[in-house]
């Protein structure tokens, strides 16, 4: 999950910081890897990593280290879909149910299983244990969930969600409130079974949170959002990260209500627009991921984080980055354009 494995380059002072994360999915095009053992086999995987860290450390500055990673599917998996990935792609769950008369019996399902027995979290702690003996780190887990739309997409399958939420109201109130539930007793599970301790810093991944409008998400969604910050960063100090990369300009006042204060959104919309909403909180962004740091040229990068410098000022606003992840194929030219603009105008503070 973005956030997790962030290298951040503010080591000068006065400077405006950089944070990027490269993702597996960036990891695997890169180093040309078999997607479906990457996913399959935990010594495969942090040799994969390790190859590429002799580049990227010696290009970009940028360090990896040995992670578990099944994609964006392991805190899904415990509802009991069907893990499937494909060369060249990324594992995705089967829906768990196909009707909505079946959630009633997921429901009761879930109030009973054992989170750490459920899904991929047996597999997670195999490769916890061969992770300890053979890099000797000691891997823990419970700093960041899937958000509420994102886990029902993933349950449901989208098309169903998007769909039961106006059809089957009270159904998907009750799979909500179990989530909810569910998410605690997993969170604080694999807390207690990984050692976890708690920086202050708590992160909610859904990108469906901006394909629903905001009366659905104020109805459904909200109270629970922010109960889960209130449960795992309620201090005032602490950090309360959101992250979708879908359009988020109509939920931005929701996010400022549920305490987010830092955030990790869309290519769609720029930090004025944001602080004009959100005016204290710290912007992880706006490189357009796709647009021009995949497509474009190491200049229309310098011009974005100009861009952005400028927009957000210097209260600290900023942490140069890109609008969601890093897609797959971009160059380390690119990259490099990114800490270069960074030194070039960042000295704002």
């Amino acid at each position: 999950m973005k956030g997790l494995e962030t290298v951040y380059r503010n080591e000068v002072a006065g400077r405006v910081p950089v944070g990027l994360y490269l993702g597996n999915e960036w990891v695997c095009e890169f180093m040309d890897v078999d997607y479906v053992r990457f996913h399959a086999d935990c010594q495969y995987q942090q040799e994969s990593r390790l190859k590429c860290n002799e580049i990227t450390e010696k290009e970009l500055g940028y360090r990896f280290g040995p992670m578990i990673d099944f994609g964006v599917i392991q805190d899904a998996s415990i509802y009991g879909g069907e893990a499937i990935c494909r060369d060249k792609a990324f594992p995705v769950l089967t829906p768990v149910v196909a009707e909505p008369e079946e959630i009633d019996a997921l429901i009761e399902k879930m109030y009973k299983i054992d989170p750490l027995e459920s899904g991929l979290v047996p597999r997670f702690f195999e490769w916890r244990e061969q992770i300890k003996r053979d890099y000797g780190v000691d891997m823990t887990y419970g700093s960041a969930t899937k958000g509420c739309a994102t886990m029902m997409g993933q349950i449901l399958g989208i098309t169903n969600f998007l769909t039961w939420i106006l059809t089957e109201p009270e159904r998907i109130k009750r799979l909500i409130d179990c989530w909810y539930d569910t998410v605690v007793k997993y969170t604080e599970a694999m807390r207690r079974a990984t050692g976890f301790i708690s920086t202050g810093w708590f992160g909610i991944y859904s990108d469906l949170s901006g394909m629903i409008s905001p009366d659905i998400y104020e109805t459904f969604i909200k109270e629970k959002e922010k109960k889960l910050y209130e449960r795992f960063a309620g201090d005032d100090n602490d950090k309360r990260y959101y992250h979708a990369d879908y359009r988020m300009l109509h939920q931005l006042t929701h996010m400022r209500d549920i305490g987010v204060n830092q955030i990790n959104i869309d290519p769609y919309i720029d930090c004025k627009a944001i602080l004009d909403i959100m005016s204290d909180v710290v912007i992880f962004g706006q490189i357009p991921p796709t647009e021009i740091l995949l497509y474009g040229t190491p200049e229309q990068v310098r011009q974005c984080v100009k861009r952005d410098i400028e927009q957000a000022g210097k209260n600290h606003n900023l942490i140069i980055s890109t609008a969601g992840g890093v897609n797959p194929g971009t160059s380390l030219e690119n990259l490099k354009a990114i800490y270069d603009a960074a030194e070039e105008f960042g000295y704002i503070y």
